[in-house]
C-alpha cells in the first residue's frame, strides 16, 4: 500500500476512535443526571443538588441556608438562602430595587424577568459587577467591594403565605455554574419568562 494511502487510513482511524470516544462521554453524562434531594423551607419544597450543603439558618428569617462547591479559579463558595418575613416584606419592586444598590452602578450588569412555578409567580432579578457584600450582623449594615460578582434573587409569591426571597450570590463563575440549579429549586422555567418592568407586580 502505498505510503500516502497508509497516513489516509491512519487519519481516518484516529478521527473515528476519536468520535467514538466523544460519543460515548456524551451518552454516560446524559445517562448519569445530577441527583438532587427535596427541602422544605417554610411552605415551600425546593429540590436541590446533592452536593448543596445545607447549613444551620442563622436567623428566624432564614428558612434554608446552603453553600456548594466553588469552581476552579474562584477563591470562595457561593451562597444561596431563602428568607420569609410574613406579608409581602416590602413588596417586589421595592426589594429589586434594594438588591440593584448592592451593585457599583459603573460597571453593573441588570436583567429581571417573571414566570410562573408550581408553587408561585416570580420574579427573577440577575445582577452582576462589583457587589457590595454585606458582613458582620445585618443591623451593622457594613459591607466589602467584591468585585467579579453575580447575584440572582427571587421574589417568589406562596398563596396564602406572601412572599418568599430566594438569594443565590457569590463569585461570578461559580454562580454561573449554578443558574439552571438556581431555577430548578423552585420549577421555574427560564423559556416561559417575560420581562419584568416596574411596577408590573
Amino acid at each position: 500500500m502505498p505510503q500516502r494511502s497508509v497516513r489516509t487510513s491512519l487519519v481516518l482511524i484516529t478521527c473515528l476512535t476519536v468520535g467514538m470516544l466523544l460519543v460515548q462521554s456524551a451518552f454516560v453524562a446524559a445517562a448519569d443526571p445530577v441527583k438532587t434531594r427535596t427541602v422544605k423551607a417554610g411552605e415551600i419544597t425546593l429540590t436541590v443538588p446533592d452536593n448543596w450543603k445545607q447549613q444551620p439558618a442563622t436567623n428566624r428569617f432564614r428558612l434554608a441556608e446552603f453553600t456548594f462547591p466553588k469552581v476552579d479559579g474562584d477563591t470562595e463558595n457561593a451562597e444561596f438562602t431563602v428568607f420569609s418575613f410574613g406579608g409581602d416584606g416590602g413588596g417586589v419592586d421595592a426589594n429589586v430595587q434594594r438588591w440593584v444598590k448592592q451593585f457599583v452602578s459603573k460597571d453593573r450588569k441588570m436583567k429581571a424577568s417573571s414566570g410562573k412555578s408550581p408553587q408561585g409567580d416570580y420574579v427573577l432579578v440577575d445582577l452582576s459587577g462589583t457587589w457590595m457584600k454585606p458582613i458582620g450582623p445585618p443591623i451593622q449594615q457594613r459591607t466589602v467591594e467584591t468585585p467579579d460578582s453575580r447575584f440572582l434573587g427571587a421574589i417568589l409569591a406562596v398563596k396564602n403565605e406572601g412572599n418568599y426571597f430566594l438569594k443565590f450570590a457569590g463569585p461570578t463563575k461559580t454562580v454561573t455554574a449554578q443558574v439552571d440549579a438556581f431555577r430548578a429549586a423552585i420549577g421555574a422555567d427560564a423559556k416561559s419568562e417575560k420581562e419584568y418592568k416596574p411596577g408590573e407586580e
